[in-house]
């Protein structure tokens, strides 16, 4: 399975439902396993499943996901994705949106792939790091933080210096995948996914 996060000017109007939020990734597969667990609410957090037409953007609920925890209809179930058709998953995490994840076949994955990013060793550290560390933390930059945990894992080769990295990031920039700020973009995180 591969996942692709996706802009949110890729996903059409009539394929985001009531999701007014700016998290879209898709998850290239032919089928998806619905949990049993689907619709219940547990802590503030719930995920609901629907099929829905890619074109027509109509949607189908999936039964089951609006029974009693306990109740006898409830299953967990594996549903082959045919083309042309997506399975959404709209996810709750804590009381907030957290997203919209379309489980898409792989023949309607090839118009959201996004183009192959060739990285060097450094670029594809900064982005990793960039995507795994807040920006600071206990007064620390996350260059700082990533040398550090270098060293202490005994990791081959050497560390690159402050001043490559700082060049790294203005070139990640350019290239579109860290924003001004240093973060990581949508376009980052799928050339590193």
């Amino acid at each position: 399975m591969k996942m692709i996060h996706l802009e949110p000017n890729q996903v059409p109007q009539q394929l985001r439902g009531d999701y007014k939020g700016k998290k879209f990734k898709a998850v290239v597969t032919e089928a998806v396993t619905i949990p049993i667990d689907a619709g219940i609410w547990s802590g503030g957090s719930r995920d609901n499943f629907h099929a829905i037409d890619l074109r027509s953007g109509q949607t189908v609920n999936f039964p089951g996901q609006n029974l009693a925890p306990l109740d006898s209809g409830r299953a967990e179930r594996t549903i082959n994705i045919v083309p042309g058709f997506a399975i959404v998953r709209q996810s709750i995490f804590q009381g907030t949106e957290s997203g919209v994840t379309f489980y898409v076949h792989p023949v309607n994955a090839a118009a959201m792939l996004p183009a192959p990013t060739d990285l060097n060793e450094i670029e594809q550290l900064v982005l990793e790091v960039t995507r795994s560390f807040k920006a600071s933390y206990n007064g620390k930059n996350r260059y700082e933080m990533a040398r550090e945990r270098w060293e202490w894992t005994g990791s081959k080769g050497s560390f690159p210096s402050e001043v490559e990295w700082e060049e790294t990031k203005l070139q990640l920039f350019k290239k579109g995948l860290l924003n001004k700020a240093g973060a990581i973009t949508i376009k980052g995180r799928n050339a590193i996914s």
